[in-house]
């Protein structure tokens, strides 16, 4: 419990800070902002808060569903669907990439969700064949978005600041619905704690208590493909986020399926928030995208994982 509270007082101090630190002068001070300012920044902290929480609990979903510690919500293809869906209409289409097209990456996830499902069952969805075909998936829908972004329109430049993963045009509009949706989706998925806590024991004691695991695996990777679709609309894809928070969750002392949903939550939420602001100030006035920053501090966290390991 130390360190949970440690960490919610890091994610207090990160919105206090998001919120009345001030740079447009050029210098570091404290202020209450107005109007304008608030406009701006509250669908930044929102888009950035509730996305770290959308992908914490994929991530959780999808390394109790899959087995795998090391599994993250990018190797389902579920959000290079919604990426390649969102591009290829923007440059075929004649589409704004400056407005979030939810459907378009709904429809988009759900496709690579379906090829997943359908391939996947002719295995009963082991774990083994979904990492695969999921890591199949998203290796050919990369080369599909690089060979689009090839083309070299006007709109490549812009569609490679969206890939960055960026909160800096994100609507009030956008970041509520955000909001709203992945609060309804974090619901189901605590509702949903027991079958986690059932699946990650084993699928045959699960079917011994009456769960259907193949049902229950369809359900929770739905769950997986909204909270990553809903994120993907809205400020770009992220990576590592997903991986990072149910790790530390674990490391944490979160062992059961609740407290892991809640720590990791509050994990990827306060990665989100850090990140976005950091990359507004480190140097200022240019910025670095949320998702890119994001994926800097997950990659440096499992290197130096990695160094400690080998030290001890």
């Amino acid at each position: 419990m130390p360190l949970f509270s440690s960490l919610l007082c890091f994610f207090v101090v990160g919105l206090i800070v998001y919120t009345f630190i001030d740079l447009s002068n050029g210098s570091w001070h404290w202020t209450l902002p107005g109007q304008y300012q608030w406009d701006l920044r509250w669908p930044r902290i929102i888009s950035a808060l509730f996305s770290g929480i959308a992908l914490a609990i994929a991530g959780i979903l999808l390394q109790r569903v899959i087995y795998n510690p090391l599994a993250s919500p990018d190797i389902l293809g579920v959000s290079s669907g919604a990426t390649f869906a969102l591009i290829v209409v923007s440059l075929f289409a004649g589409s704004s990439m400056l407005t979030s097209h939810w459907g378009i990456a709904l429809i988009g996830s759900l496709v690579v969700l379906i090829l997943l499902l359908l391939l996947g069952k002719r295995h009963q969805f082991s774990p083994a064949s979904i990492i695969l075909t999921g890591i199949a998936l998203t290796a050919s829908l990369e080369a599909l978005i690089q060979f689009t972004l090839a083309k070299g329109s006007a709109d490549s430049y812009s569609i490679l600041l969206w890939l960055s993963g960026s909160t800096y045009r994100v609507t009030g509009e956008q970041a509520s619905t955000l909001a709203l949706s992945v609060t309804l989706l974090g619901l189901i998925a605590f509702s949903f704690s027991r079958w986690l806590t059932l699946i990650s024991i084993g699928r045959d004691f699960s079917t011994a208590r009456g769960l259907k695991a193949s049902h229950v695996n369809i359900i929770l990777l739905i769950i997986v493909a909204l909270m990553c679709a809903m994120t993907t609309a809205t400020m770009g894809p992220v990576s590592f986020v997903g991986l990072v928070a149910p790790h530390m969750a674990v490391m944490l002392g979160a062992q059961k399926s609740k407290q892991q949903l809640l720590v990791g939550s509050m994990i990827g939420a306060t990665l989100m928030v850090w990140a976005d602001w950091l990359g507004q100030v480190i140097l200022y006035p240019t910025q670095i995208a949320a998702g890119t920053l994001a994926a800097i501090i997950g990659g440096t966290y499992f290197l130096l994982l990695m160094v400690i390991n080998r030290v001890r």
